[in-house]
């Protein structure tokens, strides 16, 4: 006698097909088994479970039961009852065959323990991996078309919207939510703060019924779905990860339902977003505002918060001296002593950015230059090639009946609206770009003047990267300050 173990598996819109249901492959493991003389096999049924992966509760028992005996015999109804992955069956397979298994499918009649079986498995893996491609293909062209000619939900709503007749609706509870993790962003609240506040005080939970987390939060509030526009093929999914496509590849329909956040709140919080990258690893350390942004002007190294301490006898007590002090100094040799006092520096950085929200010409400072950065000659081309390549595409489309010709033309004007801008700005002078961006920096710094002047050291420190890229100091007194220039 033989110890087998029968795998049953039918996915949930396999249920009402022909030769897939639960029984039918209970009886035939069963029949087969007694045909061959085997014990009578022991079930292991995964009931609603696809096979595009082997990540399923009774196939992993199968595995666990396998190793716990001497030899035996594994036994599917049909090849991609086990698997619809060539790579997972034959991972299987090996499996088996470092336990003493064979793997053996009894509707096609091999096993594994012949050359000939072998063979015909591996030809089989590759016709079920091919079919399964095949279906995803045609699953996404078909969605590429239902994304590109209509206004009709192909994909799960994200918190703030329900799905309702194939249209997004907003959530009006859940829409509150979200301005109001809006409203404490601006603010210059960071996301593990506004996560506690939810998960604790707000008592809200994810669309999908679980806690928040920083990164489920900054993904929610960057989504474009939120200021009314319609993303698709966006991501792909790669050997579990996702990745991201290149924007051109995007499907983007503007104002395509009723927008929670406004263009400008949803563009200021992604700025808020991508500012805090530069925080680095001492985020939650309120005691050096400038920490990541002073730089040595000399060996261009960082300047590192250093406390110093020494008794004085005179007063009878400890001093502490916090500075900025040169790492290029301090750990490689390579520059001098030299360092600036935290408290002055902080209190010039904090007036300047004062000034340039109030619009005061101020008095001399240790600023000695206010850098803004030129413009990018090469993106704008880029893009305009971007743009180029875009309209083309809408034109294919339009030849292959995707897409009607008002959409092209609703295309075309966009593209040549943006066209336009960006030759202007191609055009500009450098005297013109400084002027204004001189002017978007006032008006940034207006917006965060609050927060600047707040008093809550690690608000200040969050909100000051969103306006300064860095600051280099030369001598320990001259200052030069570098601001952002997004």
């Amino acid at each position: 006698m033989m110890l087998a173990l029968a795998y049953i598996r039918v996915s949930t819109e396999e249920q009402a097909e022909k030769g897939n249901s639960l029984f039918e492959q209970q009886e035939r493991a069963v029949a087969y088994c007694k045909a061959m003389g085997w014990d009578e096999p022991i079930l292991f049924i995964d009931d609603g479970y696809s096979a595009k992966n082997i990540n399923r509760p009774e196939l992993t028992k199968l595995l666990e039961r396998v190793k716990t005996e001497s030899c035996g015999i594994v036994i599917t109804t049909k090849l991609d009852r086990l698997s619809r992955k060539l790579f997972d069956i034959l991972k299987l397979n090996e499996y088996f065959n470092k336990y003493n298994f064979n793997y053996v499918s009894a509707t096609e009649g091999f096993d594994t323990s012949t050359p000939a079986g072998r063979l015909v498995l591996q030809m089989l893996g590759m016709v079920a991996e091919f079919e399964r491609e095949r279906i995803s293909e045609n699953v996404r062209n078909n969605m590429m078309s239902i994304a590109n000619n209509t206004k009709k939900v192909i994909s799960r709503p994200c918190f703030g919207y329900d799905v309702i007749e194939g249209e997004l609706v907003i959530n009006i509870e859940e829409s509150l939510i979200i301005k109001k993790m809006a409203a404490w962003t601006l603010e210059g609240e960071g996301a593990r703060s506004i996560v506690k506040r939810l998960n604790l005080v707000e008592k809200v939970t994810t669309k999908e019924g679980n806690q928040w987390h920083d990164k489920v939060l900054r993904e929610l509030l960057q989504r474009e779905t939120l200021k009314g526009d319609f993303i698709y093929n966006k991501t792909y999914k790669k050997d579990n990860k996702v990745i991201k496509r290149p924007e051109e590849e995007w499907i983007r329909i503007e104002d395509h339902h009723e927008p929670i956040l406004d263009a400008e709140t949803f563009e200021m919080i992604g700025q808020l977003f991508q500012g805090r990258k530069f925080i680095g690893r001492h985020v939650s350390d309120d005691r050096y505002l400038l920490s990541g942004l002073v730089i040595c002007g000399h060996c261009k190294s960082k300047m590192n918060g250093k406390m110093n301490k020494n008794f004085s006898k005179r007063l009878g007590k400890e001093n502490i001296h916090y500075q900025y002090l040169c790492d290029g100094y301090l750990k490689k040799s390579i520059c001098y002593h030299h360092f600036a006092h935290r408290d002055t520096i902080e209190n010039i950085i904090i007036e300047e950015l004062k000034d340039l929200a109030t619009m005061s010409s101020g008095s001399p400072r240790l600023i000695s230059v206010v850098k803004n950065n030129s413009v990018d000659k090469e993106e704008i081309k880029n893009n305009l090639d971007k743009l180029d390549k875009k309209i083309q595409k809408q034109i294919e489309a339009y030849n292959e009946d995707l897409i009607t010709k008002h959409d092209l033309k609703l295309a075309a004007d966009t593209a040549n609206t943006e066209r336009e801008y960006l030759k202007n700005l191609l055009q500009a002078s450098e005297e013109k770009i400084a002027e204004q961006r001189e002017k978007e920096l006032r008006v940034k710094a207006n917006h965060y003047l609050n927060a600047i002047l707040s008093g809550d050291r690690l608000k200040m420190k969050q909100t000051i990267r969103q306006m300064i890229h860095s600051i280099e100091v030369f001598d320990g007194s001259n200052i030069e300050v570098i601001y952002r220039g997004d």
